[in-house]
């Protein structure tokens, strides 16, 4: 007995067995799904792991407090609310939020605490000096120089100079001032962290959180805590007699992109999912107008879905934001082999003959080309494998194995599904108009063949053009899901505010403190350089905070125990004499105490984190340019305009580098403009192994050049008339849709593979092909809602996907009926 009668005997002598088999694997594969499955939603996950930029990238989400950090974007427009009381008022009630570590809405030279703690910070800056200057700063410790200082400064006081009253509560032994003068060198202070727009329209809260956990679920909850203290503190500021609206609050910041991206991915998932059961639905009832055939083929496909998923979890566990376009894809995919096997099965049972024969005689007429289409298809996506990247990896993986699935349930499943007893339909316009079709193609293949080829030599030569060349954008907005309101309000930040646009991360990291501290100086003086000469526009390093251990221990030796005890009682008696009172100069004793410390060979106050409170407003400076690891540090450089090419890319890296120190460079410009030569060198190897794979499989299927050739040929156009398709659309090609050119070549190839096979088959060559049209009319429609079905998705990645590969496979199908199955019959005619 042949291969397709032993099927076709035991999909209707064992219906039960299957549908206990079925059950079990599906109950396996959901057990499997609820226990281990999760969605990755980080971004760079996407992106080749292998490349530097990418790496330094996660360094920083990973290492730096923007990980944890929020920003409140308060706005007004109108001008009619008060928002610096309001950012008060914020920040205050922001401040007493349980799980919120320290928040920062003043700037630190308008902020009291900040002020205040600037002693803190004092001591190690003053260490840290050049041995001349922190020598000349010294001599302020004489007892004839503290004595005369805080004299001059009590009769200016009396005077009622504000200058001598803040320098007294602030520096009263002169030692602060030369202290703080390298951060000067280093960065500025105002532009390092502004939280106000020009215009007075804008106002920023920042706000650190205790968040530990930075996966998706983690985020998502502390979003869902801030959206609830943003609406009482807003009712709150109304409640408190404010007749004015309150203005516009958005946040911002990595917990609130990822915490959007994660729930915009539920969304997708059913979004798509259902768009695609809907579209694909319609399309088939359209070409069928039978029901129960239509819930068996959904039926299948979930299936193929559910085992799909678990195979995904079973093989990364994790699944990526790319690959919850698995099920939308399957099912565009999936449905071509039912509708193919089932015109068949359809054809026989309305000539008279039973169910099993009916199977066995569908199987025989589409089982080979549907292995062969799996096969082509599967591989197409298995390309992806060599795209480098995690989640188009996945993808790639998954649906090669749901392809294949899905050929082997539409051609078991599926028939147990069907209803034995059978209705036969004389309404199919469809089949009558492919008829109709089919005989006018045997009556003039030659104009058909010209036609066509016309159509497409034209939008591929349209290509060629400089008005038809699609652009290629590496904008990082392309990255960004749909409504964003984190992007919203980061867009609204750089608009207001150009000094926090977005300027490029550099990583320095160092097996010491003191290689670091080199290191640091070094980059900081050529970047300064740099930004002196206008070949960039700004620059800030953690140079001043990059302390020297060999220097302070030089430093503090410099001193003496003397020294310090004369200015204390220098200090002491000048205070009492001046009728000012010891105790309001705390922080100056302190000062001194921890000149001392050092003195006696205590360095602790080279630490950060034992020198300043975990609540101090200066960690909103030090965490932006020192890691939590130690020795690694992160400067942000402000290019002369946006990179948008890898040429701008590599002159930039050239200009930054410095002899001697290893400095890795990232950011959203600077990575995508990194990954664009990558980007497009991948699409060139994808496609050549998928032609590749595509040739050697037509040649063990056909065994002849001619329906190769065109094959090929028809191919090749296919891609041409998309691409001109997408730049009359306005549609770019990034570093994701771009990689839809090897699936479409996959996917497109089957069409070819139907008709081929039909024209092969015994018997009259009208009939074959007015059986095999149909279904491959539906197939290809399908399949292009399938992936068109994606452009309901938020994640813009996807979107792009599933648009370029609607549009290639459209124009696939419109090659193989007006191009490839005329040139076969003329070709046969002749």
């Amino acid at each position: 007995m042949s291969l397709d009668r032993t099927v076709a005997h035991f999909v209707t002598h064992r219906r039960r067995l299957i549908g206990v088999g079925v059950a079990l694997l599906v109950v396996a594969s959901l057990l499997l799904i609820v226990l281990r499955g999760e969605l990755a939603s980080d971004i760079l996950d996407l992106l080749p792991q292998h490349f530097d930029s990418v790496q330094t990238f996660k360094i920083y989400d990973r290492e730096f407090s923007q990980g944890r950090e929020l920003t409140f974007v308060i706005e007004d427009e109108t001008g009619a609310a008060d928002l610096d009381a309001f950012a008060s008022f914020f920040g205050e009630m922001l401040g007493h939020e349980p799980g919120i570590v320290r928040v920062m809405d003043h700037a630190l030279t308008d902020s009291e605490d900040g002020v205040h703690e600037v002693q803190s910070i004092a001591a190690p800056l003053l260490l840290n000096l050049e041995p001349a200057e922190f020598s000349t700063a010294i001599t302020a410790l004489a007892p004839a120089a503290i004595e005369a200082r805080l004299k001059r400064l009590r009769e200016s006081l009396e005077a009622g100079s504000p200058k001598a009253e803040m320098e007294l509560e602030l520096d009263p032994l002169g030692l602060v001032t030369p202290a703080l003068k390298p951060l000067s060198g280093s960065f500025s202070l105002e532009k390092a962290q502004p939280l106000a727009s020009p215009d007075g329209t804008l106002r920023l809260v920042l706000a650190i959180t205790d968040q530990t956990d930075l996966g998706a679920h983690a985020c998502q909850a502390t979003m869902r805590r801030i959206h609830e203290f943003t609406a009482r503190a807003l009712a709150a500021w109304s409640a408190a007699g404010h007749d004015e609206p309150p203005p516009r609050v958005l946040v911002t910041g990595r917990t609130a992109y990822v915490a959007e991206l994660s729930l915009k991915m539920r969304s997708d998932i059913v979004w798509t999912l259902l768009s695609s059961i809907v579209l694909v639905a319609f399309t088939f009832y359209a070409g069928f107008r039978q029901l129960r055939p239509l819930l068996a083929i959904m039926h299948v496909l979930l299936l193929c879905c559910i085992v799909g998923i678990a195979a995904g979890v079973l093989i990364f566990h994790s699944l990526n934001m790319i690959t919850i376009g698995l099920c939308s894809i399957l099912i565009g995919l999936g449905v071509d082999f039912g509708m193919l096997l089932f015109g068949i099965y359809q054809i026989e049972r309305n000539a008279g003959h039973d169910h099993e024969t009916a199977v066995a005689s569908a199987l025989k007429h589409h089982g080979s080309g549907i292995i062969f289409g799996a096969l082509t298809s599967a591989a197409a996506f298995l390309c992806l494998v060599l795209s480098e990247c995690a989640g188009f990896i996945q993808l790639g993986v998954l649906i090669a194995f749901g392809i294949l699935f899905a050929a082997l349930f539409m051609m078991t499943v599926f028939f147990v599904l069907l209803p034995r007893k059978h209705r036969p339909r004389s309404d199919d316009w469809m089949r009558t108009g492919s008829h109709k079709f089919v005989r006018a193609v045997l009556a003039s293949p030659r104009a058909f063949v010209l036609a066509g080829a016309a159509l497409l030599v034209a939008l591929t030569a349209f290509c060629f053009t400089p008005a038809g060349r699609v652009k290629f954008e590496a904008n990082p907005k392309s990255l960004e899901p749909r409504n964003s309101r984190a992007g919203e309000a980061m867009r609204l930040i750089q608009s207001k505010m150009p000094a926090v646009g977005e300027p490029l991360i550099a990583l320095v990291s160092a097996p010491d403190a003191e290689r670091f501290h080199d290191d640091w100086s070094r980059v900081n003086t050529a970047w300064a350089s740099l930004a002196s000469a206008q070949k960039i526009r700004s620059v800030a390093t953690p140079s001043a905070f990059a302390l020297s251990p060999e220097r302070a221990r030089a430093n503090a030796a410099s001193i003496g125990l003397p020294q310090l005890s004369a200015a204390r009682d220098a200090l002491t008696k000048t205070l009492t004499r001046e009728g000012l009172s010891p105790a309001s100069f705390a922080s100056a004793f302190t000062l001194l105490d921890s000149l001392e410390a050092a003195v006696h060979g205590n360095f602790d106050l080279l630490d950060w984190h034992k020198s300043l409170p975990i609540n101090s407003s200066w960690w909103f400076i030090l965490d932006r340019f020192l890691g939590d690891s130690p020795n690694v540090g992160m400067a942000y450089v402000t290019p002369l305009q946006p990179l948008t090419s890898f040429e701008q890319k590599e002159t930039l890296r050239r200009l930054l580098e410095v002899p001697g120190v290893e400095t890795h460079i990232s950011g959203w410009t600077y990575t995508l403009a990194d990954l664009l030569p990558w980007s497009k060198g991948k699409v060139v190897l994808l496609t050549s192994v998928m032609l590749g794979l595509n040739v050697l499989l037509l040649l063990f299927l056909y065994r002849s050049f001619f329906p190769l050739a065109i094959l090929m040929l028809s191919l090749a156009l296919s891609v041409g008339a998309m691409l001109a398709t997408l730049q009359i659309c306005g549609v770019a090609l990034n570093l994701f849709n771009v990689l839809a050119l090897p699936l479409v070549l996959g996917v497109g190839v089957d069409y070819g593979i139907y008709i081929v096979i039909a024209m092969r088959a015994p018997g009259d060559i009208d009939r074959s092909l007015s059986t095999i049209v149909k279904p491959v009319l539906l197939s290809g429609l399908t399949t292009a809602v399938g992936f068109g079905s994606l452009a309901t998705a938020q994640n813009p990645a996807l979107r792009g996907l599933g648009f370029v590969c609607a549009t290639g496979v459209a124009w696939c199908l419109f090659s193989t009926l007006f191009f490839i199955l005329p040139a076969y019959v003329w070709r046969q005619k002749k």
